[in-house]
């Protein structure tokens, strides 16, 4: 993925996921989806950070590259799991 940067209010509003912790997993991105019913040029996705955890993502597209994380938690949500095909299937 390009570059990103953190929004600083990314870790007031979800103590468990640091900015370092979702600029990892920003990096290390295993699934993503653009949010058109909210915007064209923001993508829903989930990472891993340095310990493994995975983390669902909202970023914003910028010019020249650049994403904005506006959005980072840990676990990711059942439903952004679900939209990004990551649940198990039932046998």
């Amino acid at each position: 993925m390009d570059r990103a940067i953190v929004l600083h209010r990314v870790p007031e509003r979800h103590p468990g996921v640091s900015r370092e912790d979702a600029a990892e997993a920003w990096a290390r991105c295993i699934a993503c989806t653009p949010a058109i019913k909210v915007d064209p040029d923001r993508y829903i996705t989930i990472g891993i950070d340095g310990r493994g955890s995975q983390i669902e993502l909202v970023a914003v597209r910028k010019d020249g590259g650049l994403w904005l994380i506006i959005h980072a938690q840990y676990p990711p949500k059942h439903d952004i799991r679900s939209k990004l095909e990551f649940e198990r299937r039932k046998r």
